[in-house]
């Protein structure tokens, strides 16, 4: 569709006359009011893209009016044309959110490019809304898988603290899940609109992790030819995510702690104090007090730091979720990789719970994936799943340890369970397994 213009003007002049007509020659869609009550009532029932307004109509605040026109449409793009301009008009309402201020009489051609560039500019900004639109539901809280009582109160801590502007710290395991979480604790707060920016210590030396968040000063030291920004004035009014943040050196964690207390800091080799509002989300798979104690990490800057802590749970301590976490990455791949898997078989299923999980989430979704990428099938059956994970399951699955002082009968039973248990409670294989007749062990359980 081509774009709608709303022209808005009091005068019935040549001038005006002539844009009027200018713009239906050009094909433009096009609205016209008389006065700021009929260009409200346009606004807030059609589609505009652009408004060419008379910066002199009478008995109307233009600023209150623009604000008010960019409220009901934040996306519309505003040009003022004036008979008498002035630079601190066109500064006005300028730095109130219109796109340009023009005067008559009005070049034709100029104006055109007007008109596309402030196209150009809504464009980026429908593209900019779609982004956000995408990324929040891509980060919602509620898609965090998790039936287990760990899961569900690390997703209620997630929920409270994301709207908070508090410091967070994420402790668990590598492959818990971390990154994700703090997307969504920066994804749902007031700063979502800010910048979202991360750090990994670890994949830095001392020298070089400093100037990463700081910045340096051009000459600061051997190779700095230039200024470089740092990742914490990178980071201003959103969001920073440091992690592994117990690999940072002494030296470095000084300078951390300044920014935590004072919201401030100065460039490697500068002395420019820098001001930041910075939200700091830091993570670890260390234990922090262990590190304080063998004077490796500050206990001031533990404490600036785990003003909330949020522990991750390590995935062979939620095994209720691996079912669900499964199906989410299942769907996950279909969508993004055009794999066509319907579901997992029991037998498959039951080797993924049989496992332990060192790797946790992260080596369960590579799993997942590439059992996708070899299966030939629209269901994922134990010959998919990768070799290691068939090697453990002869280890774990095919020997069964007696507990000792248990009675015959309290054996059985045991046995009988978990078989049970490997088959999904499917009792005609799990007679199968045990040797015995489907109606004996029907009888067994009963009396067991």
């Amino acid at each position: 569709m081509e774009p709608t213009i709303l022209v808005i003007s009091e005068n019935k002049n040549n001038e005006w006359r002539k844009v009027v007509a200018y713009l239906k020659r050009k094909g433009f869609l096009l609205l016209t009011a008389g006065s700021t009550k009929n260009a409200i009532s346009f606004l807030k029932k059609e589609e505009v893209n652009i408004v060419i307004a008379d910066h002199n109509l009478s008995k109307t605040n233009i600023l209150n009016f623009l604000i008010k026109m960019k409220t009901i449409r934040p996306s519309i793009e505003v040009i003022f044309l004036s008979e008498n301009p002035t630079l601190s008009k066109a500064i006005e309402v300028m730095k109130n959110g219109a796109y340009d201020f023009y005067e008559f009489p009005v070049n034709k051609r100029l104006l055109t490019t007007i008109i596309e560039k402030a196209l150009e500019k809504q464009n980026l900004y429908a593209e900019k809304v779609e982004l956000e639109k995408t990324i929040r539901k891509r980060f919602d809280p509620g898609k965090l898988v998790g039936r287990s009582k760990s899961m569900k109160n690390v997703i209620e801590i997630v929920k409270s603290v994301a709207n908070k502007n508090v410091n967070i710290l994420l402790t668990g395991e590598t492959g818990t899940g971390k990154e994700l979480i703090a997307n969504i604790i920066h994804y749902n707060s007031q700063r979502t609109s800010a910048p979202f920016i991360k750090m990994n210590c670890a994949a830095f030396g001392e020298g070089v992790l400093e100037s990463e968040l700081f910045g340096h000063e051009k000459g600061a030291f051997t190779g700095a030819i230039t200024r470089r920004v740092g990742r914490f004035e990178l980071a201003d009014s959103g969001t920073i995510f440091i992690d592994e943040i117990g690999d940072m050196p002494l030296s470095t964690q000084i300078k951390l702690l300044r920014v935590l207390q004072e919201k401030e800091f100065e460039r490697v080799g500068g002395n420019e104090t820098i001001k930041v509002d910075v939200r700091v989300i830091a993570a670890t798979n260390q234990n922090l007090n262990n590190l304080i104690e063998q004077n490796r990490f500050r206990e001031d800057l533990y404490y600036r730091l785990n003003v909330v802590n949020i522990q991750l749970p390590a995935l062979k301590e939620r095994k209720d979720d691996i079912p669900a976490l499964v199906s989410s990455f299942i769907h996950k791949m279909n969508s993004e990789k055009g794999y066509h898997i319907k579901a997992i078989s029991r037998e498959a299923m039951q080797m993924l719970l049989n496992y332990k999980w060192p790797g946790n989430v992260r080596e369960l979704e590579n799993t997942i994936e590439s059992a996708m990428a070899l299966s030939e099938k629209d269901i994922i059956e134990p010959k998919y799943l990768p070799s290691f994970l068939l090697f453990s399951q002869s280890q774990q699955g095919d020997f069964y340890q007696i507990p000792q002082n248990l009675t015959l009968e309290e054996i059985e039973r045991e046995i009988i369970k978990i078989v049970l248990d490997r088959t999904g409670d499917n009792k005609t294989r799990a007679a199968e397994q045990l040797g015995i007749g489907l109606r004996t062990l029907q009888r067994k359980t009963k009396e067991l």
